[in-house]
C-alpha cells in the first residue's frame, strides 16, 4: 500500500480541531464527504491506470 499526503487549508484545518473538540459524528462524516473524499480521490487520478483512457485516438 503506498501512502498518500493530504494538504489541508488552514480553515479545514480549524474544521478539523472544531470536530474533534466538539466529538461531533454528524459534522465530522459530513467533513469526510466534502473535504476528504474528494482531495484523496484527486490523489488516485494522477496514478497510470491500464484500464483507463488517455483520450488519445490510436
Amino acid at each position: 500500500m503506498s501512502t498518500t499526503i493530504l494538504e489541508f487549508s488552514s480553515e479545514e484545518v480549524m474544521k478539523i480541531e472544531a470536530i474533534l473538540m466538539d466529538s461531533d459524528a454528524d459534522d465530522a462524516l459530513k467533513f469526510f464527504k466534502e473535504v476528504i473524499k474528494p482531495k484523496l480521490r484527486s490523489k488516485r487520478s494522477n496514478e497510470l491506470d491500464m484500464n483507463k483512457s488517455t483520450g488519445v485516438m490510436t
